[in-house]
């Protein structure tokens, strides 16, 4: 989730070489990096995602709330422009279900701010892949009223369950396809300082890889048993842990940049042979000064992220 002032253009930017994906070990910073600048006043992108279906990314603005289609030339095209968009966090693509699903809250940057005040609000819209047209919007809020809300990122399961992060109630909440909500998990672990619980991926195994922000660490929680969850051990706190990409069942980038006045703004590479226990750095990559959100796997090949 983002916490510095808005910019006027970010780039993607392709960080692992072309066949990154199949080597032993996972490295950064390829030899041929590329980027693709945007031009748009105040866009700032939180989300990032790629839709295989016609080779082109999705970015969501955190100040417009809407979700916007990148062509490889960089050129823009609205996807969705809902009007109960605030802010556009996390996207995640359901291709099986040709599905964008949509993380909103209103942390006091959007040009459409929510009626009851910031960091009151969290909520996903459910939309048409193809066409952008609304399938389901539904409230999160409402399921822990007496708490500030963020709604930040998105995780989907086989079966189409979408798991979403709410950085300050400290919840994971769970939207079945129908669109009915619950409490996944809730922990004191995941309180704390500033913005806790952030990015999320779905391991095929039957578990969810989740991002604490604050306090720099990772945790398992087995979908069929979340009140099981551990924390993996690492061998440094990745603070400011923001973005996760699950490239294969072993390897995962974790997107890190600033938090509580620790400034990260680095990309790193890590790899677990148990079933994520445990992981292991196999590789980093310093963005220099900007503020890197999140990535996604494009082709299998290349991982581009966000840096704003």
């Amino acid at each position: 989730m983002a916490s510095r002032s808005m910019r006027r253009t970010f780039a993607l930017t392709a960080l692992l070489c072309a066949n990154a994906c199949l080597a032993d070990t996972l490295q950064l910073g390829g030899s041929e990096l590329e980027s693709t600048t945007l031009d748009k006043q105040a866009l700032y992108p939180e989300g990032l995602e790629f839709n295989p279906l016609n080779g082109r990314f999705l970015v969501g603005s955190f100040r417009e709330g809407a979700v916007y289609e990148v062509a490889p030339n960089g050129e823009l095209r609205v996807l969705i422009r809902d009007t109960r968009l605030n802010s556009v966090l996390g996207i995640r693509v359901d291709v099986k279900r040709d599905r964008l699903i949509v993380a909103n809250s209103d942390v006091g940057a959007s040009i459409r701010p929510y009626a009851q005040g910031p960091l009151k609000l969290a909520s996903v819209g459910i939309y048409s892949l193809s066409s952008g047209e609304r399938i389901h919007f539904v409230n999160l809020g409402a399921l822990k009223p007496d708490e500030k809300h963020l709604a930040n990122d998105i995780a989907v399961d086989p079966d189409g369950n979408a798991y979403i992060t709410d950085s300050l109630a400290a919840v994971i909440y769970k939207v079945e396809t129908q669109g009915k909500p619950s409490v996944f998990l809730e922990s004191t672990k995941f309180t704390g300082k500033g913005i806790g619980l952030n990015g999320i991926v779905y391991h095929p195994s039957g578990y969810l890889i989740v991002a604490k922000k604050n306090d720099g660490v990772l945790f398992k929680i087995p979908v069929s048993n979340p009140k099981q969850f551990k924390e993996i051990r690492l061998p440094r706190k990745l603070h400011g842990a923001d973005g996760l990409i699950l490239v294969s069942d072993t390897r995962l980038v974790v997107v890190t940049n600033r938090v509580n006045g620790m400034v990260s703004d680095t990309v790193f590479a890590l790899e677990s042979s148990d079933q994520w226990d445990s992981a292991r750095i196999t590789d980093e990559y310093a963005l220099g000064d900007v503020y890197p959100t999140t990535g996604v796997v494009r082709d299998g090949k290349s991982m581009c992220c966000t840096a704003s």
